[in-house]
């Protein structure tokens, strides 16, 4: 296997270690030894200089040179490796040059003592510091010998003692044999190295072999030597890690439990295996490594660090990694697949997959395991032949299959067909069986199921009352007809198979069929498409024909289904047209959509035609709330199949409003979902606001109703009140014994009464005018102030007699001249006075007058409050009505017919004003009325009174037919000098127009009374009108009938003006005054 080696992080070209980091250890120990060895030499040598032993005297300069040298080179000797070869180097060199400086100061010549060593250190520094170092000190030597010899004095040549010369050749030979020396036990310690490294690498290689990396590390834990897989040797460099600590290199990886063991081992210096550790390689990759160390000591026990291997476990991890997740993937699968898988050994079953522990029916795999498998085997052929075949494979090597084969499965009583096949696997404890099983249940339940379709389906297609045809699309001929096909075409199966529909002619309408032919390429089907066939005879059917395109037997197919709809489209149309004629709305819906409604559905709810089909059910009510609402409403109803009815506010497509009538119920009861709901909605707005408006007419007219007849009842009462108290006292003052006075004081109240039965009718003919519209609003001008005061003087008197104070209290700028109608401004005033005045019992009753926006203002404020019982709210609300009271009771205590206020306010809005009431019950009231009333420059001068003296003479026919009556007219004409004629209907009074005439004394006016019997006086009237006698004749009708209708009937038939009964004598003689004027004037 090809492994990574460690030293593989360095990606760069390693360099070879410098020579001085690769000496051996033993060199170097040599080399430290030499520089003590010289150290002690020139110490002992200081101390003979310092003592004067060796010489006479003590000679400090020189102990203290040695004494230099020996202090150098002790510490030299503790210097670093690579410096210890240049340390001895000048160590040596320096003593060598204080022997000759010590032999020349001392004269010692060649015989000096010190110059025998000379060799000796020539030879030791060619051995420790290489042959170059040697031959330097070799030249140092000599040269100093030679300087010495040159310097040394002449001596006496002894006999028994060598001459100079031959010391000289002695020292240089010692010199020489020294250097010669050296270089050999430099070459003898170099081969030793050698092979000591040779040693040490092969040692090296053999762990690199043996691991897949060797590493070492000092006592500080750096690393100093890395040997990779192939035995490459010290391939890190300071660069890469080569003197740092492992785990401070980016490159060193591992977990955080991992490098505190690793750190804690190195502490306690104890070995340590396969620890797991990553290291990225300069490419970015990384791998794995199992490390073992163990510390590594001198031969003198002193610690130096670790060595160890490394095991390179990458591709172990992957493959282990790999492994694991295809024993998952298997299980998985295993577990996942669908298809049962048993494992077994001997039939008896050691595993099973949730599929197969499903089909044999156990309930977990803990109750199959160790049950016997062919026990499920029907019993038979079925079992007997799985023995077999177990047997067969058993016999096979591992990975054979035996042939998939069908076999009956007996499991809880229900037996199942399966396809089963089995392989032989190895398997915990030894070879097993694998057996894989397909139910075959449901699929030969679905061929079965698909026999009886295509069974049922070939009898649908032969008995179904459509056409059904099925067409070759590559030909276009028919492959198959049904019998309807037969029966409704009068094609035979026969005629028709093998020929196309064109070639039959079965399309009526060429059209229809190009459209079909577009549809089918298009969507690859047709829907409903209404046409019409021809029969074999040329008759024409309506048909709705349907169609599909299908593959069969690797050919494309269409099959079409064609529906006889000529009874069901005259059905259809049928109802087409009713639904259109509807006079209600009508629509279908079916999954709360519309599915159908007529136009006059759509129109009530605002859609377009079809607009509506497929909305939403909540299209139409006012919300999602509200439709809710009828949901739950109608719901169980529409659901149980019965009909629902409500009426309920529907939304328009405008979002507008309404009321809608809305009947509902299901189509087909016993299915309502399923069939859906017809509606019948109805817009019933204006019906039942029609109906509400004729409710509010009925009670109003019922209301009017118990108005008037209270009010008939009230006037009945009013009316015969006074009639009872005039006829009562009218008998009084006839009868004889009754004195002077008192039939005086009869007749003064007959006249009272008299006058209030006036008042009564007057308020009923205001009111009849007003609801005619024919009441007249005068403008003239008159002065407030005297109005006001007439009033006061009028009611000041009936105010006292009641107990009442009458406060009147008038603002600036309102008894000033002023425009308006006096008459019914003193009307409306006189009608709140009078009211306060009796519903008050005691306290005051206040008028106040003002002009609210100042005195410049055109609008007049009139106010009457009182302190009487006040009124309640509801009371008020009906006050100004006709016939109306605060209640019967006040009718019963107070009399009056309830006309005043509704007259007062129909008044104020005749002339531009308002009225109104404030009130608390307990609190007393106020009435008010505002009215326009602006300001006059100045009052017209007073009208003169009519004079009676302008009708002496005068003749005038008075008709009339009830005799108290004529007798009253005729007496006061005759007081005023009147000749007065007499006629009791209207016959008479032509005949005395015409009598008068002719005789040449014609009247100066007519007095008519209207409702007369043989003549109305509007008949005699038009009869004068077309006579030349009573053309220009003034007639004045005179008449009881004081209605609004019968004004204008009078002048409508020719009279000139309209009096009432009972006669008021000042308009009576003013009218005549002023026609007679008149006449006079036409007369002129």
């Amino acid at each position: 296997m090809k492994t990574v080696p460690l030293s593989t992080l360095d990606t760069g070209a390693m360099p070879a270690r410098p020579a001085t980091e690769r000496r051996p250890a033993l060199l170097r120990q040599m080399t430290r030894s030499i520089l003590l060895v010289a150290a002690l030499a020139c110490a002992a040598t200081s101390a003979l200089f310092f003592s004067g032993i060796w010489v006479a005297g003590v000679n400090q300069p020189l102990g203290a040179l040695y004494a230099l040298i020996a202090v150098g080179s002790a510490l030299a000797s503790r210097l670093p490796d690579v410096w210890l070869p240049r340390a001895l180097t000048a160590s040596l060199l320096l003593i060598t040059l204080a022997i000759a400086g010590t032999t020349l100061k001392f004269e010692w010549g060649l015989a000096a003592p010190g110059l025998a060593v000379l060799g000796l250190m020539v030879c030791v520094l060619c051995a420790a510091a290489g042959w170059r170092a040697g031959t330097g000190l070799a030249l140092v030597s000599a040269f100093s010998v030679l300087g010495i010899a040159w310097t040394a004095p002449p001596q006496a040549t002894l006999a028994h003692l060598p001459t100079p010369a031959f010391q000289l050749i002695v020292h240089l030979i010692s010199i020489a044999s020294g250097l010669a020396a050296g270089v050999l036990i430099s070459q003898v310690v170099a081969r030793y190295m050698r092979a000591a490294q040779d040693r040490e690498q092969r040692f090296r290689r053999l762990l690199a072999l043996a691991a897949d990396a060797y590493w070492e590390i000092d006592p500080e834990h750096r690393l100093v030597a890395a040997t990779g897989h192939h035995g490459e040797a010290n391939v890190l460099t300071p660069a890469t890690g080569l003197g740092a600590v492992p785990w401070d290199l980016p490159s060193f990886g591992c977990d955080a439990e991992t490098l505190d063991q690793l750190q804690a081992d190195l502490g306690s210096r104890e070995p340590f295996r396969d620890l797991p550790v990553r290291w990225v390689q300069g490419d970015g990759s990384a791998r794995s490594y199992l490390v073992s160390g163990e510390p590594r000591y001198s031969d003198r026990g002193v610690f130096q660090g670790y060595w160890g291997v490394a095991r390179d476990i990458t591709e172990v991890d992957a493959a282990r990694a790999a492994l694991a997740a295809t024993e998952t993937r298997y299980q998985e699968l295993f577990t996942r697949i669908p298809t049962p898988l048993v494992l077994h050994r001997d039939g008896r079953i050691i595993d099973a997959n949730p599929a197969a522990v499903a089909m044999f029916g156990h309930p977990d795999l803990a109750s199959m395991v160790g049950s016997d498998l062919f026990a499920s085997y029907e019993s038979g052929d079925s079992r007997e032949r799985a023995r077999r075949r177990v047997e067969q494979l058993q016999e096979q090597p591992l990975g054979t299959a035996l042939p998939v084969t069908d076999y009956r499965l007996q499991v809880r009583g229900r037996r199942i067909a399966v396809r089963a096949t089995g392989v032989r696997v190895d398997a915990d404890g030894g070879p097993a069986l694998l057996a894989i099983f397909v139910d075959e249940s449901e699929r030969l339940a679905a061929e079965q199921a698909v026999r009886r379709s295509e069974a049922m389906l070939s009898h649908l297609v032969a008995t179904s009352p459509d056409l059904i045809t099925l067409t070759d699309l590559a030909s276009g001929r028919y492959a198959m007809v049904n019998h309807t096909f037969e029966r409704v075409i009068g094609w035979t199966a026969a005629e028709a198979v093998g020929r196309t529909s064109a070639e039959l002619g079965v399309w009526a309408s060429s059209e229809d069929r190009e459209r079909f032919i577009a549809t089918m390429r298009e969507q690859g089907k047709v829907a409903d498409l209404p046409t019409r066939f021809v029969t074999k005879g040329g008759a024409t059917i309506s048909m709705l024909v349907s169609a599909a395109r299908f593959v069969m037997d690797r050919r494309d197919y269409m099959v079409i289904n064609a529906r006889d709809v000529s009874d069901s489209e005259r059905d259809r149309l049928e109802r087409a047209a009713i639904l259109a004629n509807a006079s209600i709305g009508i629509a279908v819906t079916r999954e709360r959509r519309f599915v159908l409604a007529n136009r006059h559905f759509e129109q009530i709810y605002g859609w377009e035609p079809g607009g509506m089909i497929g909305q939403p059910g909540q299209t139409v009510w006012l919300s999602d709330d509200d439709y809710a609402d009828v949901r739950q409403l109608v719901g169980p109803a529409l659901g149980r199949g019965e009909a629902v009815e409500l009426e309920r506010r529907g939304r328009r497509k405008d979002g507008s409003t309404f009321l809608a009538r809305v009947r509902g119920r299901a189509i087909d009861p016993d299915r309502p979902a399923e069939g859906g709901t017809v509606w019948i909605v109805e817009d019933v707005t204006e019906r039942r606001q029609f109906e509400l408006a004729l409710a509010r007419a009925r009670d109003d007219a019922e209301a009017a109703s118990r108005a008037k007849s209270a009010f008939l009842a009230n006037t009945s009462h009013e009316l015969r009140t006074p009639l009872n108290g005039m006829i009562g006292l009218a008998h009084l003052a006839r009868s004889p014994d009754t004195p002077e006075p008192q039939r005086l004081q009869y007749l003064d109240q007959i006249a009272e009464s008299a006058q209030s039965l006036a008042g009564i009718i007057s308020d009923i003919l205001d009111l009849s005018k007003i609801e005619a519209g024919k009441l007249q609003i005068e403008a003239t001008v008159f002065d407030l102030g005297d109005l006001l005061r007439a009033l006061q003087r009028s009611y000041a008197t009936l105010a006292a007699a009641c107990g009442l104070e009458l406060q009147f209290e008038l603002s600036d700028g309102v008894e000033d001249a002023v425009h308006g109608d006096a008459m019914r401004v003193r009307q409306v005033v006189s009608n709140f006075l009078s009211n306060a005045i009796k519903f008050t019992g005691r306290g005051h009753v206040r008028l106040a007058v003002s002009r609210p926006g100042g005195p410049e203002t055109a609008r007049v404020r009139f106010e009457v409050a009182d302190t009487g019982p006040g009124i309640e709210e509801t009371t008020r609300q009906r006050l100004f009505m006709p016939f109306t009271q605060a209640d019967q009771s006040t009718t019963r205590r107070y009399g009056g017919t309830g006309l005043g206020l509704s007259i007062c306010r129909e008044l104020a809005t005749l002339m531009g004003g308002e009225v109104g009431v404030e009130s608390l019950p307990g609190h007393g009231s106020t009435f008010w009325a505002e009215l326009p009333l602006p300001r006059a420059a100045a009052l017209p001068p007073p009208a003169l009174p009519a004079n009676a003296r302008a009708l002496e003479g005068a003749r005038v026919l008075m008709v009339e037919d009830n005799p108290v009556n004529m007798m009253i007219a005729v007496a006061m004409l005759e007081r005023w000098g009147v000749d007065v004629a007499q006629a009791h209907d209207g016959h008479e009074a032509v005949t005395e127009v015409h009598v008068a005439a002719a005789a040449g004394h014609p009247f100066d006016a007519v007095l008519m009374d209207v409702q007369m019997p043989v003549m109305s006086g509007h008949e005699a009237t038009r009869v004068l009108r077309a006579s030349v006698a009573g053309r220009q004749l003034p007639i004045i009708a005179l008449t009881a009938a004081a209605l609004v209708t019968e004004r204008d009937e009078a002048l409508a038939a020719g009279m000139n003006d309209f009096l009432t009964k009972p006669i008021d004598a000042e308009k009576l003689l003013a009218t005549l005054v002023r026609w007679r004027h008149h006449a006079s004037e036409a007369a002129a």
